[in-house]
């Protein structure tokens, strides 16, 4: 949610140059990434590193930090600044509100996710439509809202191992760059 609401900041301070910002942002973090990869950083140092890409279950570094620049950078360019705020918003929000609220009160697997709840997805489905009416009009809040956390429940690591596609496919094949970019279009 930080993160998200830090790339709001960000996106109204730096105006006409908000993608060159994340553009610059997208390329350190990538350039982080292989850093750490090739560095091997992550054995040597203390759990802070070891957390950065989900050991096990990531292969890249930063990944969910990567795709989440990829997403907004393309909505940057793709999408009014309204919009922009808006698919920022319900991916900060409503991601962040459907993990934490899935993780503690969450009772009632979805039929089509082994990880993902009714609770999280509808508590999700809220936080976005909320965070989204900040920018939009109502009935777009919750298309996008909808359209959002219909994404971030059917899309998860898992769904990312089983897929057949390959390489970049797989990569982007993941709710922080698909929600921001799909949504509200």
């Amino acid at each position: 949610m930080l993160t998200g609401a830090v790339f709001l900041i960000a996106i109204y301070l730096s105006g006409s140059y908000a993608a060159l910002l994340f553009a610059v942002l997208l390329t350190v973090t990538v350039a982080a990434s292989i850093l750490i990869k090739k560095v091997n950083l992550s054995q040597r140092t203390s759990g802070v590193f070891r957390r950065l890409g989900r050991p096990g279950i990531q292969t890249v570094k930063l990944q969910g930090t990567i795709l989440l620049l990829s997403g907004v950078l393309v909505t940057l360019l793709l999408f009014p600044r309204n919009i922009v705020y808006a698919s920022v918003a319900i991916v900060a929000f409503g991601d962040s509100v459907a993990t934490i609220v899935g993780v503690l009160i969450g009772k009632h697997k979805l039929p089509y996710s082994k990880s993902k709840t009714v609770e999280g997805t509808l508590s999700g489905l809220i936080a976005a439509f909320l965070g989204a009416m900040l920018f939009v009009t109502s009935f777009q809040a919750f298309l996008g809202a909808f359209g959002g956390m219909l994404i971030e429940s059917a899309i998860n690591l898992q769904t990312v191992k089983e897929a057949s596609l390959k390489g970049m496919v797989k990569f982007f094949l993941n709710d922080n760059f698909l929600i921001p970019v799909f949504q509200l279009s």
